[in-house]
């Protein structure tokens, strides 16, 4: 079984995929820098319950939304919306 650490760590990257939101874009929210956000992220630091209430937010959920993880976000319909994809232009044929 994974850790709660691992698993919110895991949860918060699938979001933001799914989201297109950047670690610079949400380090900017929870007031630090990217690299300390990597670091968090990669689990050489601890999450505060203070940042998790502003991660939670920012993806319009819950706390306890974000510390069940991502299946359990996505069986109970609450993935925020997914980032649509520009659509691609085909060069036309000469």
């Amino acid at each position: 079984m994974e850790s709660l650490e691992v698993s919110i760590n895991e949860t918060i990257r699938l979001l933001m995929t799914r989201t297109g939101v950047r670690q610079i874009d949400l380090a900017e929210v929870l007031g630090m820098t990217q690299g300390s956000l990597s670091y968090r992220l990669q689990g050489y630091s601890n999450w505060k319950i203070d940042d998790l209430v502003k991660v939670a937010a920012h993806f319009g959920l819950t706390v306890s939304e974000l510390i069940s993880g991502y299946t359990a976000i996505a069986a109970a319909g609450r993935l925020p919306p997914a980032k649509t994809q520009p659509a691609r232009i085909r060069p036309k044929a000469a």
